[in-house]
């Protein structure tokens, strides 16, 4: 977000895939619920649905009226070389925990950030 308020060049080599996230105070409330469960091996946590860099710089552009500025030779993106993913969390809603929706959040918190900048 800072290098497009600040016209600042990036190289993006994955700008349409996929990523999920989760925000911090519900992955606390996640670690928390699982303190009472009887569950072994590995289980996900993550907010229901993806966004890609793409819809991110999109939305960061109409709310700025900057425009990203993308070339092979601006500074590398810190997702770059990251796989699309989606994260499967069938396990931790089978034991009764709902994750929020991703696209109900997501934007607020851009918002944060972009006034942190602005």
């Amino acid at each position: 977000m800072e290098h497009v308020v600040k016209s600042i060049p990036m190289h993006i080599d994955n700008l349409d895939c996929q990523m999920g996230f989760i925000r911090s105070d519900e992955a606390g409330d996640f670690l928390a619920f699982l303190v009472g469960e009887d569950v072994s091996g590995a289980i996900n946590g993550s907010a229901f649905g993806t966004i890609s860099i793409k819809e991110i710089l999109d939305y960061v552009e109409k709310k700025t009226g900057h425009t990203a500025i993308l070339s092979d030779d601006g500074e590398e993106a810190p997702y770059n070389g990251e796989p699309e993913y989606s994260i499967n969390t069938e396990k931790a809603t089978a034991l009764g925990f709902r994750f929020s929706n991703l696209k109900d959040w997501i934007y607020e918190l851009l918002d944060y950030y972009l006034a942190e900048i602005l």
